[in-house]
């Protein structure tokens, strides 16, 4: 395995000490918390969720906006600042 390296702050390399177990590498710790961050965010649909996401776009797109909610952007981004 070719081995690289990172620079991160002290801060992000105390956290991953934080984080780790006494018998994890930090290339353990940043694997296991890309595998949570790829669980929880880049999950498949099921077939029924995607035609159901197909089925609101199509609609969305013929003008029919049933069901949805308007959502301010600045709202949103002071929320999650």
């Amino acid at each position: 395995m070719v081995m690289k390296t990172i620079r991160v702050s002290e801060e992000i390399h105390t956290k991953l000490s934080h984080l780790g177990l006494k018998s994890e590498t930090y290339n353990d710790i940043i694997g296991r918390l890309i595998s949570a961050y790829e669980e929880e965010y880049l999950d498949d649909f099921t077939d029924e969720q995607a035609a159901y996401y197909n089925e609101r776009i199509r609609q969305f797109e013929n003008g029919n906006y049933e069901g949805t909610v308007e959502v301010d952007l600045e709202d949103l981004r002071k929320k999650y600042e």
